[in-house]
């Protein structure tokens, strides 16, 4: 049952990519086909509005997270399982740049300016929220990135497209050449599928 289920989802996977990125992520998905989606835990976008103060403090980073926009987009895709195969992909990719769990913390302050330390150094940002979005603004590099916001108890999910996601990664590490050769591919393979986000989570300290 469990297995005509999984074909299902693959083919409807299927006709939402193109093309060779089509064909690769097809695999993806078949590599996982064999574990028990009973033991997978899938993510969703935050959907209530994040407060300034609840986001006021000092963010650790965990792990890489696949979030969805609904329960439907997520069973259409071939259920959580998928989302696991894809961050140990982004896991991979992460770990080769440094962004590894409890290396990369996030301060945001009152005063809506934060500090992101990473490999021994500090990027400034500025932040603001809307609504359901985080958006964080890199002053040196004139650049920013609007995420979704997700609030768990002590843990935030950020989640945004996977080019987003590159860009952001590019802002704090500033190793473009390698974050785009780590995790790029895994950008072309998903930025076409609706409804499917990369994501970020920290806990807080």
């Amino acid at each position: 049952m469990k297995k005509n289920m999984l074909k299902m989802a693959f083919v409807a996977l299927g006709m939402m990519v193109c093309g060779n990125a089509n064909a690769q992520l097809e695999n993806i998905l078949k590599s996982v086909a064999g574990e028990a989606a009973a033991n997978v835990v899938g993510n969703l976008l935050g959907t209530s509005k994040v407060s300034e103060k609840s986001l006021v403090g000092t963010w650790s980073y965990n792990q890489p997270c696949v979030a969805f926009e609904s329960e439907n987009v997520l069973t259409t895709v071939g259920s959580s399982m998928v989302s696991t195969k894809v961050e140990k992909t982004m896991q991979n990719g992460l770990t080769k740049v440094g962004f590894t769990s409890g290396k990369v913390v996030m301060t945001l302050k009152e005063d809506k300016t934060g500090i992101i330390k990473y490999n021994g150094k500090a990027v400034d940002v500025n932040w603001a929220v809307d609504g359901t979005n985080l958006k964080l603004t890199f002053p040196l590099l004139n650049k920013g990135v609007s995420m979704n916001a997700k609030l768990s108890g002590s843990e935030l999910q950020v989640a945004m497209k996977s080019d987003k996601l590159l860009t952001l990664l590019n802002a704090i590490t500033e190793k473009a050449g390698t974050v785009n050769s780590s995790l790029g591919t895994l950008n072309t393979l998903t930025k076409n599928v609706n409804g499917m986000y990369m994501g970020l989570k920290f806990t807080k300290k």
